[in-house]
């Protein structure tokens, strides 16, 4: 029978191995960033913007209520420069009062959709709503009683009518020409590119460890599940992230099952039938995670989009779990085994050491697989992020980022690693 001892030898090197394999990954995106800035070339913004040849976009968000921060979200959305543009909000979960509210602040009227009821729609619309002025805004009025946010996703994408569908997370910030931005590859390669995903690190901002975890955990996602598998073909979308996709790409995958994750699960299934297809990545100048003022917010973040990537392990559509290649197998080890395994080797170490029965020699391996590793991966995330780009940084910023990485493990993390067990369970 194989003791505590020699059990907790064994977790400590996966934990290790799994410590190094994050490096290689993180340092592979490092390389895949820089050689797309190399050799990506520069675009006349202004000329895209009065380009007839851009095609039109339809922005669609999933907003809860009539919020302040909601609506300044859909004020943003409609400010974003683009030639030609429509947003499209799908209100999930709103209340009469809050139906109200949008329809005096934007001037809404019934849309002259209702006349032909979208199909795809019954029994989860209950009413469209449109600006009569130069403002390109629709309103999907959605039943959440019987519905989920997802489905409030597929009727706001079925109520758009433009040719490309973009998906900007509610949670992120961007600048006005983000469109411009993201569309550059399908530009480039109109008929071979299928979707585009963009999403770069957040700027200087905020201080304080929230803001400095927070910008940690960017930094690793962009480099490793954007950058690294982009450059593996593995592409999927991330916290912050912005995404573009062609309607007619989407009715070849099959329609929108889910979320952005499912989505992206069912293209790459449809990129691995059709070898013509690709799923583009743009890694600088468009949105990025808004940075965390407080411990809820950090909380949020990593519970969302750990029940994301949960429901999307449990759902994996139609390539199944190996759709995607080993991608989706690592981010289980990634997100659910690691966090699992580090959270039961501490409290046995905790254990062991209040009873006595334990080494402290191995308490102290155990402490360097864990917060160790942990550390020094944090720590090469904000170093690779440096050679990746070819701009400086602030060097306050910089070294602030860089020190925040042990605070962040000896401690944030243990509670994380909580966040992430429970949170692969929940809904998204």
């Amino acid at each position: 029978m194989i003791s505590l001892s020699a059990l907790l030898v064994a977790i400590a090197l996966f934990l290790l191995a799994m410590g190094m394999a994050s490096f290689v990954v993180m340092l592979k995106g490092c390389l895949v960033v820089r050689e797309m800035v190399r050799r990506t070339p520069a675009m006349d913004l202004t000329l895209l913007l009065k380009s007839p040849l851009v095609p039109a976009v339809s922005v669609v968000a999933v907003l809860p209520d009539a919020s302040l921060q909601s609506r300044e979200f859909a004020r943003r959305l409609l400010d974003l420069q683009f030639g030609n543009l429509e947003v499209v909000v799908a209100l999930n979960g709103r209340s009469e009062a809050d139906l109200s509210i949008w329809i005096q602040e934007f001037r809404l009227i019934p849309s002259a959709r209702l006349d032909d009821p979208l199909p795809e729609g019954r029994g989860v619309v209950r009413g469209l709503y449109e600006s009569p002025e130069p403002l390109r805004l629709l309103v999907v009025d959605v039943d959440a009683k019987r519905r989920s946010s997802n489905a409030a996703l597929q009727a706001g994408v079925v109520a758009a009518s433009s040719p490309v569908i973009a998906l900007i997370d509610p949670e992120c910030d961007f600048d006005a020409p983000l469109l411009l931005n993201l569309i550059c590859p399908l530009l480039e390669d109109p008929k071979h590119t299928a979707a585009v995903c963009g999403t770069m690190p957040p700027p200087p901002g905020l201080t304080g460890l929230t803001a400095y975890f927070g910008a940690l955990e960017s930094l690793r996602s962009w480099l490793a599940r954007c950058a690294a598998f982009a450059g593996w073909d593995l592409l999927l979308p991330v916290p912050g992230a912005a995404m573009l996709v062609r309607r007619d790409v989407i009715q070849s995958a099959g329609g929108l099952r889910g979320g952005p994750m499912e989505l992206f699960l069912d293209l790459h299934a449809l990129v691995r039938r059709d070898k013509n297809l690709r799923i583009a990545f743009v890694a600088d100048a468009v949105s990025y995670p808004r940075n965390p003022r407080t411990w809820a917010d950090l909380l949020r973040r990593a519970a969302k989009d750990q029940a994301q990537i949960g429901r999307a392990l449990r759902r994996p559509g139609r390539g199944g779990i190996w759709g995607i290649g080993w991608g989706l197998p690592a981010l289980f080890l990634v997100r659910w085994v690691k966090p699992l395994l580090e959270t039961a080797a501490l409290v046995a170490v905790g254990a062991g050491l209040m009873t006595g029965r334990m080494r402290p020699a191995l308490a102290v391996l155990v402490l360097l697989a864990t917060a160790g590793t942990g550390m020094l991966v944090s720590m090469a995330a904000v170093a690779l992020r440096e050679l990746a780009a070819f701009h400086g940084s602030d060097p306050a910023t910089l070294a602030a980022r860089f020190f925040a990485a042990i605070p962040e493990n000896l401690g944030y993390r243990q509670v994380r690693n909580l966040w992430l067990i429970f949170g692969f369970w929940q809904s998204p």
